[in-house]
């Protein structure tokens, strides 16, 4: 077996630029197929496709379209609150979302766009980090850019060996994983996903920086992340912070000491701004309570997403005796998955807040870098095997090992996502209708929880009850307006005009509000003030 113990080589002849664009339009295709099974597969079972791949997508154009209502501003209101909630947020990802919005597209072509600009980005920053980490002048290393791309857990292999024991259906495999894989636990993963490849993308645009000690950029890129996600981050400058202590007291000259002085501000900002500041308005506090989710992180899904590159990096610290770690960029990877890992098992020493959103594949990246020589070093070793048949089945071995996850779960999510926003033709009508005769100022109730929760995404309107997480005290809501439609009992605040009930078609409104129907088809009836 060859030598590991020494950092990768960093000199050979560049790649041409033109290799590296190519790299990263092919390493991205694989995130496009969920999008591509949400633009067939609705039309397949006789639905009408929104181009959404998942519940929350359009909660972000939601809050897009929350930054002009009555005028622009630099801040928005939660639109799934009533119209009376403090305009206290902002993050630059919803804002450019909010402008791309006013180009007039429909909101699945409008996120989509976002999502191609947010997946290339991505995509190049990881190419660009891996060329300045392990290098791609190797064929090796060229394989070892793919496994870091689109590489996994054991997850697809433990559910594959459980189904076939006891006989399950093959749809069981994928049970293991949290949320049936959309916690999206390696690298890969989150690139399906567009804002988290936005996240992604600056998170390594800032270690990058840090790396080649452009210390002002990688600062920048902190306050960027910890503006644009409240856990992503606080994980990033948490990074940085510990990194530069470890450096300082190394006196290596990798940080400085105004570097981390600058970033312990930003933290305290990041912190007063999330922890304090939004506290001080109810609304906000409500929805604190509904996230308070205790979504853990346990040992036996850390282990099956980590395994692999957690035994490749366990692996290079023991044959170099720690030794490696006399090297200022492994000590970053170190440092990089010790903070991420800790954030994850905060559950241990104080109530939890979603332990796993802490996860999403930063402890896994960390731990491929750490790892990465030991994985060159076996592909180098592979690929210097004389028998070309030996040599190309013993490759497909370790490499589909890597990617069996991935490629297993985006095959899947392809054909069949459980989680994609599709609607049936009556739905899509009804929606279609409020898209073009809401108001800003308007109010929807609806007893349909999809029509009413695209009512924030598709109209300048609000619905009564929206987002399952982010509209405030969403069981009362749900039971208020289960009264309308099951007892006609009707709040006092919605006896007003400007109200639009979406209703099932045999329904009758209450004598009391003088509605007329202004809509209806087969399913739908909406109704109206005169």
């Amino acid at each position: 077996m060859p030598v590991i113990n020494m950092p990768l080589p960093r000199t050979s002849s560049p790649p041409s630029a033109k290799w590296i664009r190519w790299a990263v339009f092919l390493l991205s295709l694989p995130a496009l197929l969920p999008l591509a099974g949400a633009l067939i597969v609705p039309h397949l079972n006789n639905m009408v496709l929104t181009g959404f791949i998942e519940y929350d997508l359009p909660s972000y154009l939601a809050e897009g379209r929350a930054y002009f209502e009555r005028g622009f501003h630099f801040t928005y209101g939660n639109p799934y609150a009533g119209y009376d909630t403090p305009a206290i947020y902002f993050q630059p990802q919803t804002l450019l979302l909010g402008l791309m919005q006013q180009l007039g597209l429909h909101p699945g072509v409008t996120f989509n766009c976002f999502g191609l600009l947010a997946l290339f980005f991505a995509a190049a920053v990881a190419v660009l980090f891996y060329k300045e980490v392990v290098g791609v002048q190797t064929p090796a290393k060229k394989i070892g850019l793919v496994c870091f791309f689109w590489g996994g857990g054991v997850f697809t292999l433990v559910g594959l060996m459980l189904a076939l024991a006891r006989g399950a259906p093959l749809s069981s495999v994928w049970q293991f994983e949290p949320t049936w894989g959309w916690w999206m636990l390696n690298f890969g993963r989150n690139l399906v996903y567009p804002t988290e490849a936005y996240y992604h993308g600056v998170f390594l645009l800032s270690l990058l920086a840090l790396i080649r000690r452009r210390l002002a950029w990688s600062l920048a890129c902190a306050a960027l992340l910890c503006c644009s996600h409240p856990f992503t981050g606080l994980t990033l400058i948490l990074v940085l912070i510990a990194y530069s202590g470890v450096e300082l007291t190394m006196r290596s000259g990798a940080v400085t000491l105004k570097f981390m002085l600058v970033a312990m501000l930003i933290a305290a900002a990041h912190i007063a701004y999330y922890m304090i500041w939004l506290n001080r308005f109810s609304d906000h506090r409500v929805l604190q309570a509904q996230w308070q989710k205790a979504w853990l992180y346990p040992p036996k899904v850390f282990v099956a997403a980590l395994i692999i590159v957690g035994c490749l990096a366990i692996w290079r610290l023991a044959r170099s005796s720690f030794h490696c770690l006399r090297d200022a960029r492994t000590r970053l990877f170190a440092v990089w998955f010790l903070v991420v890992f800790a954030l994850t098992q905060h559950n241990l020493i104080m109530r939890p807040l979603q332990p796993i959103h802490f996860a999403h594949g930063y402890d896994w990246m960390a731990l491929f870098f750490l790892g990465a020589p030991v994985l060159i070093a076996t592909l180098d070793f592979l690929l210097k095997i004389s028998r070309p048949w030996v040599r190309m089945g013993a490759l497909a071995l370790l490499v589909g090992f890597f990617l069996l996850d991935n490629t297993a779960w985006l095959v899947k999510i392809a054909i069949h996502n459980e989680f994609m926003v599709s609607l049936t033709k009556n739905q899509s009508a009804a929606l279609t209708w409020l898209s073009r005769n809401v108001r800003s100022g308007d109010m929807v109730v609806c007893q349909d929880g999809l029509i009413s929760y695209l009512v924030s995404t598709y109209t300048p309107g609000r619905s009564w009850q929206g987002h399952e997480k982010n509209t405030p005290s969403i069981e009362r809501r749900h039971d208020e307006v289960e009264r309308v439609f099951n007892q006609g009992q009707v709040l006092p605040e919605l006896k007003r005009h400007g109200v639009l009930y979406v209703s099932p078609a045999a329904w009758l409104p209450p004598a009391e509000l003088s509605l007329q129907r202004r809509y209806e088809n087969s399913e739908f009836s909406i109704w109206a003030s005169p």
